[in-house]
């Protein structure tokens, strides 16, 4: 199982391209980490770079899965969450991003 402090090493070695945002935060604190990887989903959103936001997607699926209750809880109250901010945000995005996002 994952746990909270597994999240930013896991993240940096499946997506090297948030390593960035995830030294500028400087906390190992799951949920700042979450808040971190939606920041880096966002800016791609806009720069409609779908690959790596399907590539976020599947990451936080795979999380989900192998984490812990502490993992699930963070994905739950802040990632899941952060969806309807995603859609109202990004309304002309809207169906590409369910198109790439895992079902469960």
């Amino acid at each position: 199982m994952i746990n909270q402090l597994e999240i930013p090493m896991y993240l940096e070695e499946a997506l090297p391209e948030i390593a960035i945002e995830l030294k500028t935060g400087k906390t190992n604190n799951a949920y700042e980490v979450m808040k971190s990887l939606i920041d880096f989903m966002y800016k791609n959103i806009t720069m409609h770079n779908f690959k790596i936001v399907k590539r976020c997607f599947k990451l936080v699926d795979k999380l989900y899965n192998k984490g812990d209750r502490v993992v699930k809880n963070v994905i739950e109250n802040v990632f899941v969450f952060s969806f309807t901010r995603m859609f109202l945000n990004y309304p002309d995005e809207k169906q590409q991003l369910l198109a790439i996002m895992p079902i469960t």
